[in-house]
């Protein structure tokens, strides 16, 4: 999907592209961290992350009660999980972006097996937005109320996967860029 369109874009229009993407992230990533603020308390030190890795309905219940006894922070959760649908997408448009580009330049074949993988990650980001908005939509079912635990432990079940494929995707990036390094370096001695 991204990867065919990406494919269409010239390198100066996929440069041009990766800039507002990260521009987007950034101004995206400030909000939620902003929000994020009024959250980090004991119960849960991660503040959102800790809601949305709470697992049991009991530990989810005990987030929601710290937050309802901080000033604000009800209205923060509510925001960083409203605005996460945003985040999600400024998040897999910048991380697929930087993936295409890196499969292109360092890989530069689409036969060879680490432009094939970067395709596979393209897909594994795309998934993890998906997976990350239905935990948003079982954090929220909380969040108002809906106080059974099916919504922890699919809202734990999708961020696990989703955090898994997103770490996946930046060790190939990371990878990538080692192995081109290197193979940079071992070009220039000869």
């Amino acid at each position: 999907m991204f990867t065919s369109v990406f494919q269409k874009l010239s390198n100066a229009s996929e440069k041009k592209l990766l800039l507002l993407a990260v521009l987007i992230f950034l101004l995206a990533a400030s909000c939620m961290v902003h929000f994020d603020t009024l959250l980090k308390n004991e119960v849960a030190p991660l503040g959102i992350i800790s809601f949305e890795l709470a697992k049991t309905l009991d530990c989810s219940t005990k987030i929601l009660t710290s937050w309802q006894a901080t000033e604000g922070a009800m209205l923060s959760a509510e925001w960083s999980l409203w605005f996460d649908y945003i985040f999600m997408i400024a998040y897999a448009l910048l991380l697929c972006l930087i993936i295409h580009r890196v499969a292109r330049i360092v890989w530069k074949q689409p036969e060879s097996l680490g432009y094939r993988l970067g395709i596979i990650m393209i897909k594994m980001v795309i998934f993890a937005a998906f997976l990350d908005a239905v935990e948003n939509f079982a954090l929220l079912q909380l969040f108002y109320g809906d106080l059974q635990s099916h919504w922890s432990t699919l809202a734990f079940a999708t961020a696990t996967i989703k955090f898994i494929n997103i770490i996946l995707a930046i060790l190939y990036v990371i990878i990538s860029l080692i192995l081109a390094g290197i193979k940079k370096t071992i070009h220039v001695k000869k």
